[in-house]
């Protein structure tokens, strides 16, 4: 977005998993806020949300419902949460234990909620947790970081993924493609 004009801040909380993880230490067009804690930069997201024309929060955020109160009280824009892993979350609810990244209201207040899922959870997220609007944004790569090399053969194969790791899943994917 940066490239098209758009100015881009992004908080995340300084936690060793993400640490180790992180994609990017720069954003060029957009700064990002790394924190310890959300009080010592409560001040600077609720400016930044006053002034955004889209604000996103995602699942997993451990801030997420305090930036969603924010941005429900003082957001003019457009306000989307972004569920990263949709079927944990919904089996999380299956199971009783309501996930701490929303409150129990639900993602009503949200002009849009994007999925890392499709299919049927698209129409579970509306009618379980209240989702006005629901669109899957699967995971993608940027084409200007991410693009076709020279083949290593040692990679060479008629079928691969990649996927991010969860136990979970893992049987269903060594079913699926082993």
């Amino acid at each position: 977005l940066a490239p098209l004009g758009w100015s881009i801040s992004f908080f995340e909380r300084d936690t060793p998993y993400y640490a180790g993880a992180r994609d990017i230490d720069r954003l060029k067009g957009g700064n990002i806020v790394l924190y310890a804690d959300w009080e010592d930069i409560r001040q600077e997201a609720e400016a930044a949300i006053r002034e955004a024309d889209v604000v996103i929060v995602t699942s997993y955020c451990p801030d997420a419902v305090e930036a969603s109160r924010i941005a429900n009280d003082s957001c003019r824009g457009l306000k989307v949460f972004y569920d990263l892993d949709t079927p944990v979350t919904l089996a999380s609810i299956e199971r009783g234990d309501y996930p701490a990244y929303f409150e129990p209201k639900g993602l009503r207040d949200f002009d849009l909620v994007l999925s890392y899922t499709g299919g049927p959870a698209i129409d579970t997220l509306k009618s379980i947790l209240g989702a006005r609007h629901v669109l899957p944004l699967y995971g993608h790569v940027d084409p200007d970081r991410h693009r076709p090399a020279q083949p290593r053969p040692e990679f060479a194969c008629d079928l691969s993924y990649l996927g991010t790791y969860a136990a979970d899943r893992q049987a269903a994917v060594e079913r699926l493609l082993v």
